[in-house]
């Protein structure tokens, strides 16, 4: 999707455990404005859509290689503006890492820049265990509920919208998720060294990501937390208005760098 020919590309990085379709009301939302980008490109997880199942063990840093990969392919530029949902937000910190010639910007979503502790490790992988083998998700609904605010009027189709997303996923594809999920190392040092235009991002009502890890990465990036009211951990899905607001000051300043050489 071109938006505005030979701009910045921007990498729309989705959250576990559902797919590119979580960002359809923020590509409509950016269509409308014309903000100063380029290719707008959104990739699936592995095993999440119609994205297959890599040999390889699952490590964000996979993820992170073939994203950056496929972006200089499709569209000849060398770097983007990477923005992250969740899971997303550890797939850009990882391409921040790896790759930190290729960020022109990053916008992070409902993410943290921390390891996961010991016990949240093992939870993890716990379930990945159980969903080996197994067609999908045993309670997609109960998966999505946690995922979305508890104030906005349309809560309940939200609910279901995200529901429905998440049923579609096999147990397999969820499993590699959280074993990537369960390996990632702190990555907090490397925001501390990017000098790239960056916002970081979160519904007021995001019971997986909380403030404090939404702080501290700001503090690294040297930002201010955008913080969106009534939302939660699916942020750009509930109220993409609001995270487009967010993202312009990033998009634009990315732009006016391309365009200074």
């Amino acid at each position: 999707m071109r938006l505005v020919p030979n701009g910045v590309p921007v990498v729309l990085l989705n959250a576990f455990p559902v797919d590119r379709a979580q960002w359809e009301p923020l590509l409509e939302e950016l269509a409308a404005r014309r903000l100063p980008h380029g290719d707008v490109i959104t990739f699936d997880m592995p095993g999440i859509g119609d994205m297959p199942l890599p040999e390889e063990e699952p490590s964000l840093e996979l993820i992170a290689d073939a994203a950056t990969t496929a972006m200089i392919d499709v569209t000849g530029e060398p770097a983007a503006v990477w923005i992250g949902c969740s899971m997303g937000g550890y797939v850009a910190m990882a391409v921040a890492e790896r790759h930190p010639e290729a960020v022109a910007g990053i916008v992070l979503i409902g993410t943290k820049a921390s390891a996961d502790a010991p016990e949240a490790r093992d939870r993890r992988l716990s379930l990945a265990g159980s969903l080996d083998g197994k067609p999908g998700a045993p309670d997609p609904q109960a998966m999505a509920e946690p995922l979305i605010g508890t104030q906005g009027p349309a809560r309940a189709a939200l609910v279901d919208a995200v529901a429905r997303n998440i049923a579609r996923h096999s147990g397999y594809g969820i499993a590699w998720g959280q074993r990537a999920m369960a390996g990632r190392p702190d990555r907090l040092a490397v925001l501390a060294g990017l000098d790239v235009p960056a916002a970081v991002i979160r519904g007021a009502e995001d019971g997986v990501a909380g403030d404090a890890e939404a702080q501290a990465m700001a503090k690294a990036l040297d930002v201010e937390v955008v913080t969106v009211p009534g939302v939660g951990h699916l942020t750009a899905f509930e109220a993409p208005q609001a995270v487009a607001d967010a993202v312009v000051g990033v998009l634009a300043e990315a732009e006016e760098r391309r365009a200074r050489g």
